[in-house]
């Protein structure tokens, strides 16, 4: 098959769970023989290129990345998930490309006009629930206080919108006026609302959850990693039957991995990997760690301190001189073998709404047990006192005492990785893809 891959940044440049999910499913399906191409945003981060279409590949895999500046549309609330200029540099890629099928993982930078020009192509297109992009602006369903979501408001959205972009602050405040006139919300085409004016720029913001929504209506389907964004998708007036719950899968370890000690009282050493920053929760892991006195305990810190450097600088200081807490930077994925044969136990203190971390995943085909805040997705994965133990999320007592049992039970380490299932390998993760992409193929001699 023809495959055509979408997401919103990609390899070499950048490398977090998503990306670096679609290049492995990329390069193991172009290993069986499937033509894999991909469209990706290039995100610029010095502002510096208005505009530019490059064909990079990585790995052999064929990548055109596509750099767009913001400031280039008109209404910015709009063009954050609707540009008919990336839609048609899109449609160009897709008649040069002609796949047989097109997966969207992510459309930040590209936006929702992707699905449209699949559809006028009678292009089967399958789009990935990632995270919550399509519900939430900012992506993670917290408010700008930190403090957890239900879903989009307008008015609630510019609050948390306002710090991150000058644009939103002004919407916000022009928006607050008594003189101030609504505008009607975007219909089909969107060309009447691509304005500048702020009463249309609210008007963007203000229909963007309904205009989503009905356009993703046009996908053959919505695929959910976890039966948690399922449901949440569906609370906000997605069709269940139109969205299909397909865990992800992961890499199998590239090297063997040192097993967990069984019983003894010999060091326990817990692992934070990831990115550290407020909402994935290493505050809260550190401060849990600093109350656990025994010097039998370790934790390992994996993860770049330099994207949110006030955040890092606070949980350094939380760590104070306490020789248990190593702080040892990012790992490559591919030393990620390495980086889990020296832990024990994985910790997942997220305050967020988790999706399905490929972290996680990785560490229970390590053997690793994992211990998990009670949020999102995570409850699914993690299951207390099995191959796991979970806590309130955000509360450093309830972890506290989840590390001291560790310290008390000497066979529960053992127990817990006895526990773990296998873990859905990337290889099953493919062949489901390929089952669902060849079953929507157009039959023989169908026109498109």
């Amino acid at each position: 098959m023809k495959i055509g891959f979408v997401l919103h940044q990609y390899p070499p440049r950048f490398s977090t769970g998503t990306e670096i999910y679609a290049h492995r499913l990329a390069l193991l399906l172009r290993s069986q023989d499937h033509d894999v191409r991909v469209f990706t945003n290039e995100p610029d981060a010095r502002q510096s290129t208005p505009f530019r279409l490059e064909d990079e590949p990585a790995d052999g895999v064929p990548v055109r990345r596509l750099t767009f500046l913001d400031g280039l549309a008109p209404n910015h609330a709009l063009s954050s998930y609707y540009n008919v200029f990336l839609g048609k540099a899109f449609g160009d890629w897709l008649d040069q490309t002609a796949p047989d099928v097109v997966h969207i993982f992510h459309m930040l930078g590209i936006g929702l006009s992707a699905v449209e020009e699949c559809r006028a192509r009678g292009i089967p297109v399958y789009v990935q629930l990632m995270d919550y992009w399509f519900l939430c602006p900012t992506v993670q369903l917290l408010r700008h206080d930190g403090s957890l979501c239900d879903g989009p408001a307008p008015d609630a959205c510019m609050q948390c919108l306002a710090p991150q972009d000058y644009g939103y602050q002004t919407l916000r405040l022009f928006s607050q006026r008594e003189d101030f006139i609504e505008a009607p919300p975007p219909g089909p085409g969107l060309i009447d609302v691509n304005h500048e004016h702020v009463s249309l720029r609210r008007a963007a913001l203000v229909g963007r959850t309904q205009f989503i929504r009905e356009t993703l209506q046009g996908a053959d389907a919505l695929i959910a990693p976890s039966r948690f964004i399922k449901g949440l998708f569906a609370s906000h007036g997605y069709d269940e039957r139109h969205m299909l719950h397909l865990p992800y899968g992961v890499d199998a370890p590239a090297e063997p991995i040192r097993p967990v000690p069984v019983g003894g009282r010999g060091q326990v050493s817990f692992g934070f990997f990831g990115s550290v920053n407020p909402q994935k929760g290493l505050e809260v892991l550190v401060s849990a760690f600093r109350e656990c006195t025994a010097d039998r305990l370790r934790l390992v810190v994996r993860g770049n301190m330099s994207h949110f450097p006030k955040y890092a600088t606070r949980v350094r200081g939380l760590a104070e001189t306490d020789a248990r807490v190593l702080f040892q930077g990012p790992y490559a994925h591919d030393g990620l073998a390495g980086a889990l044969s020296a832990i024990d136990v994985l910790v997942v203190p997220s305050v967020w709404y988790e999706n399905t971390p490929f972290v996680v995943l990785e560490a229970f085909s390590a053997g690793r047990p994992v211990i998990a805040s009670d949020l999102g997705g995570l409850s699914e994965l993690v299951h207390d006192g099995v191959n796991g133990a979970s806590f309130t999320a955000g509360d450093p007592g309830a972890l506290m005492d989840v590390l001291k049992r560790f310290q008390d039970d000497p066979e529960l380490l053992g127990r817990l990785a006895s526990g773990i299932e296998p873990v859905r390998t990337l290889h099953q993760n493919a062949q489901e893809f390929v089952a669902l992409w060849q079953a929507s193929r157009p039959t023989a001699g169908a026109s498109r």
